[in-house]
């Protein structure tokens, strides 16, 4: 059986948990029914991740997770970590992990406390545009992210993800967290996101340069089907999975499954298979240009990107991805309009300002690439490549204190955030400065 965690033994007072909540980060959009006090944070031994409480029988509740939260249990007891900030702990016998080849777990917990639970919505009912919440941890603290419905599967997909959702961003800690509807009835498990080349951040050995673009979700109506497996009783009938010839959206989702796993050529085949198919699904030239780039086909990623944005001019993640590829193609003076335009939809963009530097360095206007730096680093002060980018364009200026001083606080940052590689670069850069 669950326990509370004694306070004392974590370092925190009853006070703080009970005067405490988990800080939620705040969107303009909501649902109709609150659905943050739905979904609780699960610590491992191996890392954290994000479920949602589906079940309250006595003093017993249940909570609906990723299966690859949880696989690494062995003999190790799981922390839940609940809205009110209460703390519990769940031991291997009541994690329970599906046999179905899906990517799905359950979770069961003991508490006299009142928590709410989700209602399941109706999976079968979404459609593509219908707007939707992604929400789970990042950190210790809830992420709430509103985007869309991109494609629907009604086929069996790799581990239960048939769903494609689009702008909500599914970030490391957040798997297992819920997807909503807008009345705020559960229709999803989060689990995997689909990345593309962050151009503000340079891959290491323990850092990868990719950034979440788009998410994939396991329709709950796939969760319904083997619940009963998984020790719930939801007391419905769900029926099996459609045996129909394969529809646009089924190779859109089976494309997004094979980026996930590094698979860009075969995703870039069965995107080729969506448009013949359909071929005014223009989310998939957006999402073959992030393939095309992460081969380096950067001729073929700017063909899309140009007809994702003329199919959609306002896309400002396409107009940021164009630069960005244009860059890689040393087509500075095409790069740096794209980037403005990505700023003037989305002034926040960090990778906007970075790419529109190193434009303007490359175009002999280091003056205007420092100013975006300065910006870049507002944004993010622990951004150690923005110090790093702009201490080389203090280099080209002439400027070999300010080039010195980045340079310094680039390592530092490298070195705290434990990437050797970088840090031993910049510390080489350092050397020949001072010895120039």
């Amino acid at each position: 059986m669950a326990k509370p965690v004694i306070p004392a033994l974590l370092g925190i007072s009853v006070a703080t948990l009970l005067s405490q909540l988990v800080p939620v980060q705040a969107i303009a959009a909501t649902p109709t029914a609150n659905i943050t006090d739905r979904i609780v944070l699960i610590k491992t031994r191996s890392g954290q991740g994000s479920g949602v409480i589906i079940k309250h029988t006595g003093n017993t509740y249940t909570i609906l997770t990723a299966a690859h939260v949880v696989n690494d249990l062995r003999s190790s007891p799981l922390q839940i970590t609940t809205p009110d900030r209460q703390q519990y702990i769940s031991h291997p016998s009541e994690v329970k992990i599906s046999t179905d080849l899906l990517d799905l777990a359950t979770i069961s917990f003991q508490s006299d406390r009142d928590y709410a639970v989700a209602e399941l919505g109706n999976s079968d009912t979404v459609v593509k545009g219908q707007s939707i919440f992604a929400a789970g941890f990042q950190g210790d603290l809830l992420k709430f992210h509103p985007g869309t419905v991109v494609a629907m599967s009604r086929q069996s997909q790799d581990l239960g993800y048939g769903l494609a959702i689009g702008n909500a961003d599914i970030f490391p800690g957040m798997s297992g967290g819920g997807l909503f509807n807008e009345a705020g009835s559960l229709i999803g498990i989060n689990g995997k996101s689909v990345g593309a080349i962050d151009p503000t951040t340079q891959p290491s050995e323990t850092h990868s340069n990719l950034k979440p673009v788009s998410g994939l979700a396991i329709p709950i109506n796939t969760f319904a089907k083997v619940a009963s497996k998984l020790n719930v009783d939801i007391g419905e009938s769900i029926p099996a999975a459609s045996t129909s010839p394969l529809t646009a959206d089924d190779f859109f989702i089976t494309a997004g499954n094979k980026a996930q796993k590094g698979n860009y050529r075969g995703a870039i085949a069965d995107y080729d298979r969506v448009l013949t198919i359909n071929p005014q699904f223009g989310e998939v030239y957006f999402r073959r240009g992030i393939a095309y780039s992460l081969l380096k086909d950067w001729r073929g990623a700017e063909a899309d990107f140009s007809r994702a944005i003329s199919l959609k001019p306002g896309y400002s993640e396409a107009y940021l991805h164009r630069g960005t590829v244009r860059n890689n193609l040393n087509n500075w003076r095409e790069a740096k309009p794209d980037f403005d335009i990505a700023l003037a939809l989305n002034p926040t963009s960090l990778s906007a300002y970075v790419g529109r530097g190193v434009a303007s360095c490359e175009l002999n206007d280091c003056k205007n690439g420092v100013q975006d730096y300065n910006r870049a680093i507002a944004l993010n002060p622990s951004y150690a490549e923005a110090y790093t980018s702009r201490g080389f364009a203090y280099y080209r200026s002439g400027n070999r204190k300010g080039a010195l001083d980045n340079y310094m606080a680039a390592a530092e940052l490298y070195r705290q955030q434990g990437n050797d590689r970088d840090y031993l670069e910049t510390v080489t850069k350092i050397k020949q400065l001072v010895r120039g």
